[in-house]
C-alpha cells in the first residue's frame, strides 16, 4: 500500500518511526470483573435474554511503524502507514440456550496479504463455591478457517463456559488495507449494556460513513494535532561516517466518537432477508487518500467511478473481453435452428450443465473465462460470466449485473461502494425485454433468480443507459393443492391430495426434494411433518424437467379426524392449513415485513360426507383484503351433492411491508388463522 509524504531524498537504506502522543486503551481493564456482573442471573434490561454484552469497545487507528526498515518502492515512497482495530468485549452467559456466544469468530481480510491479528486475550470466569475461577484460552485452541477467496476467520470456544460465567475477549487485528476501516455494531441479537466505537482517523484519509438502524447513538467528533518523527540514513560517506539525521511532520488526527447505552436485542421475526439491514451501526467506505505532494487518489466516489473500475477489472470487465474461445458452441447452439428466447434458454442450459458452481459467492473471476470453462466450473462470476459471453458471441445484447446477496445486506444507492457487491448473474436486453439468469442453480429460470439474489436490485454493468434493475417480483410463487377426501363413519379421513406447483412454489419443492437421496427418504420427511396421517404411493412429475411446473401425488389417511359428541361431529375444513401460527409477534416491528416474490395459494377440498349425516353449520364465507389490496384472503364452504365443497385462497402482491404497515399484516394472517379454525357441525340422523 503506497501511503505516505513524498519528500525523501537520495537513496534512503533505512528508516524508522515514531507517533508523538498516541495510545489507545479500552475505558475497562481486562480481568477486573464485577461481582454483581458475575452473580446476576438475569440482563437488567431484557428478563428473557439469555445472555448479554455488558460491554463492547471497539478502536480502529492508524499508525506508521515503530520499528525500522520499511519496504520503499522504486519512487522512494514510504509504505508506513498500518491500520489498526482492537476490540475489547465482555459477555455474560446466563443458562444453556446462550452458550453460542461462548463461541467466537474474527474475520481477516487477504490478498496478496494478510491481515495480521496480534495477541488474543480470552479468559472464562466462573463462580464457583464463593470464589472466581479464571480459565484462560490457549495458543492450541485457536483455529484457521477459509470462508472465501478473499476471507478467513480465526475461531475459537471458550473454555469451561457454564451458566453464569462471564466471557471475556481481547483482540488487535493489523491491516494494510486502508479501504478495510471496521464498521460497528451497537446492536445484536442479544442486549448490549454498553457499547462505543472510536475511529482515529488521519486527515490524509476521508472515508463515508453510513448510519443504520433505529436505535439512537451518541456521536462525538475531535480533532488533534499529531507528530511523525522520521530517522532516516543516507549511504556511508569516504570517511566511514554516516549521514543519519531526523525529519518531523505533524498532521490533524479526526477522532470520532460513537456510543450508546442499554441496547435491545434486535427482535429477530420472519419474513426478514438479513437482520443486518436493520441493526443499529456505522460503516465507513474509503473515498479519497491526500497526501501532501502526492497526486489525490478518489475511491468509488460515484456509482459510474464504480462502473469503470468494473469494466476495467482483469476479474472483471477485462476477463469478458476475452470471449472468441467459445466461437465453436456459439455455433453449434445456433445450428439447432432456434432463435430468439429458445436460443437464450439453449445457452442458459449449455451453461448449467458445463460449469458447476463451487458454492464461492464474488463479483470477480478466478481466472480466466476460458480457463475455467476448460476446468467445468468456478466461483459465482465465473460461471455466470461465461454464460454473458457465451450469450454475446450468440449476438444478444447481454451485460453482468452485479448485486448483493440477501445476507450480504441491502444496497445504498447514496453511497457509491464497490464493496456493496458481492455476486454477478446474466442479462439479455432483446425486443425491450429483460431477462436475467443465474447459471450457478440447476433449477433456476430465466427470470426465476435463485432465492438469495431476490434483494431489491441490481447494477447492470456495461451500458450507460440502463444502469439499475430491480431484482424482485417478476415470478410468483405459485402453490394449487387439491384434495379428494372422503370422512367415513369412524371420522377416518381418506382420499388423495394432487399439488400443482409453478415458479417459485416449483423451484423450492424441487431443491427440497433434491436435498434427499431418493424419493422414499423425502416420504420418510413427509411422514415426519404429518405424524397423524399415512401417506402412500408418492409420485413426483417433473422434477428433471426444465419446465418450471412440477406435480406430487399421494393418497393420505387420518384417523381422527373429526370429533364425534353423542349425535354431533364437528370438524375444521381446511386441511393442512398453509398458515398454523401467526409469524407476527411483536407489540411494534420497526423494520419492515419482506417477502421474496408475489404469492398466488389456492386449496380446492372436496370432502364426501357418510350416510347418515346432515350438515348443521357451516362457516360463514369471507373476504379479507389489505387496505391497499396488497393482500387478499378469501373463505368459502359449500355443500355440493353428498359433501362440502371448501376453497381458500391467498394472494400477496408485493414484496415489502413498511414498519407503518406492521399492524395491518399482523391483523391480516390473524384473521386467516381464526377462520382456519372454524368448525362444520354435523347431525347424525
Amino acid at each position: 500500500m503506497n501511503r505516505s509524504f513524498r519528500y525523501l531524498t537520495g537513496i534512503v537504506l533505512s528508516l524508522s518511526f515514531t507517533v508523538a502522543g498516541y495510545s489507545q486503551k479500552s475505558p475497562s481493564k481486562f480481568g477486573k470483573i464485577s461481582p454483581e456482573h458475575l452473580s446476576a442471573e438475569y440482563c437488567p434490561i431484557d428478563s428473557n435474554a439469555h445472555a448479554y454484552y455488558i460491554f463492547d469497545y471497539g478502536f480502529s487507528y492508524f499508525q506508521y511503524a515503530t520499528t525500522s526498515v520499511r519496504e520503499m518502492d522504486n519512487s522512494g515512497t514510504q509504505k508506513g502507514f498500518q491500520l489498526f482495530f482492537k476490540r475489547h468485549f465482555r459477555i455474560k452467559i446466563l443458562d444453556n440456550q446462550g452458550f453460542d456466544w461462548a463461541n467466537i469468530k474474527i474475520p481477516l481480510y487477504r490478498d496478496e496479504d494478510e491481515e495480521k491479528i496480534g495477541l488474543v486475550k480470552a479468559v472464562t470466569y466462573t463462580l464457583e463455591n464463593g470464589k472466581v475461577i479464571k480459565t484462560k484460552l490457549g495458543k492450541k485452541d485457536v483455529h484457521t478457517e477459509e470462508t472465501s477467496k478473499y476471507w478467513l476467520q480465526r475461531k475459537f470456544a471458550m473454555p469451561n463456559v457454564k451458566a453464569g460465567s462471564i466471557i471475556e475477549v481481547e483482540y488487535t487485528i493489523i491491516s494494510d488495507y486502508m479501504f478495510n476501516l471496521r464498521e460497528w455494531a451497537f446492536q445484536t441479537t442479544i442486549p448490549v449494556l454498553q457499547s462505543e466505537y472510536y475511529a482515529h482517523i488521519p486527515e490524509y484519509y476521508t472515508y463515508n460513513q453510513t448510519h443504520k438502524g433505529y436505535f439512537p447513538i451518541h456521536t462525538k467528533e475531535s480533532q488533534k494535532r499529531k507528530t511523525i518523527s522520521i530517522t532516516y540514513t543516507g549511504k556511508p560517506e569516504l570517511n566511514g561516517n554516516i549521514d543519519k539525521h531526523t525529519s518531523t511532520t505533524e498532521y490533524f488526527d479526526n477522532t470520532y466518537h460513537f456510543s450508546a447505552k442499554n441496547i435491545p436485542a434486535f427482535p429477530v421475526e420472519d419474513y426478514l432477508r438479513t437482520y443486518k439491514n436493520y441493526l443499529t451501526m456505522v460503516e465507513f467506505e474509503l473515498s479519497k487518500v491526500d497526501f501532501p505532494s502526492s497526486p489525490i487518489k478518489s475511491y468509488n466516489t460515484t456509482w459510474e467511478q464504480v462502473d469503470k473500475k468494473l469494466m476495467n477489472s482483469a476479474s472483471f470487465g477485462a476477463a469478458l473481453s476475452k470471449d472468441k474461445f467459445l466461437k465453436e458452441e456459439a455455433l453449434a447452439l445456433k445450428a439447432s435452428g432456434v432463435d430468439g428466447l429458445s436460443l437464450v434458454n439453449s445457452a442458459y442450459s449449455y451453461i448449467r450443465e458445463k460449469l458447476a458452481w463451487n458454492g464461492d459467492y464474488t463479483k470477480y473471476t478466478s481466472a480466466s473465462l476460458s480457463k475455467t470453462f476448460k476446468d467445468g466450473g468456478g466461483n459465482s462470476s465465473d460461471v455466470n460470466l461465461n454464460l454473458v459471453a457465451l450469450l454475446r458471441n450468440l449476438g444478444f445484447e447481454s451485460y453482468p449485473v452485479v448485486l448483493s446477496t440477501q445476507k450480504h445486506g441491502i444496497i445504498h444507492p447514496s453511497h457509491p461502494s464497490m464493496s456493496s457487491f458481492n455476486y454477478v448473474i446474466a442479462l439479455v436486453r432483446m425486443d425491450d425485454e429483460l431477462y436475467l439468469m443465474d447459471a450457478t442453480d440447476q433449477n433456476a429460470l430465466v427470470n426465476l433468480l435463485p432465492v438469495r439474489c431476490l434483494n431489491d436490485k441490481g447494477r447492470v454493468i456495461g451500458t450507460p443507459d440502463l444502469e439499475w434493475i430491480s431484482l424482485m417480483d417478476y415470478r410468483p410463487y405459485h402453490f394449487t393443492s387439491n384434495y379428494a377426501l372422503s370422512l367415513t363413519d369412524s371420522m377416518t379421513i381418506t382420499g388423495s391430495r394432487k399439488l400443482y406447483l409453478k415458479d417459485y412454489a416449483s423451484y423450492q419443492y424441487k431443491k427440497r426434494i433434491k436435498s434427499y437421496d431418493d424419493l422414499p427418504e423425502y416420504k420418510e420427511s413427509l411422514d415426519e411433518k404429518y405424524q397423524d396421517v399415512v401417506i402412500e404411493n408418492l409420485q413426483v412429475e417433473g422434477l428433471d424437467s426444465t419446465d418450471n411446473a412440477l406435480t406430487i401425488n399421494y393418497d393420505l389417511t387420518q384417523t381422527s379426524y373429526a370429533e364425534d359428541a353423542e349425535d354431533i361431529v364437528y370438524f375444521a375444513p381446511v386441511f393442512d392449513p398453509y398458515v398454523d401460527s401467526n409469524p407476527f409477534k411483536l407489540e411494534k416491528r420497526e423494520y419492515p415485513v419482506e417477502f421474496n416474490h408475489p404469492y398466488t395459494i389456492q386449496q380446492n377440498i372436496f370432502i364426501t360426507l357418510p350416510e347418515g349425516y346432515t350438515v348443521s353449520e357451516l362457516p360463514k364465507p369471507m373476504i379479507i383484503k389489505m387496505p391497499d389490496n396488497s393482500a387478499r384472503y378469501t373463505f368459502q364452504v359449500v355443500e355440493s351433492g353428498n359433501g362440502l365443497f371448501v376453497t381458500t385462497g391467498l394472494t400477496i402482491n408485493k414484496s415489502q411491508f413498511l414498519p407503518e404497515e406492521y399492524e395491518s399484516i399482523k391483523q391480516f394472517y390473524q384473521v386467516i388463522i381464526d377462520k382456519q379454525n372454524e368448525l362444520v357441525v354435523l347431525d347424525r340422523s
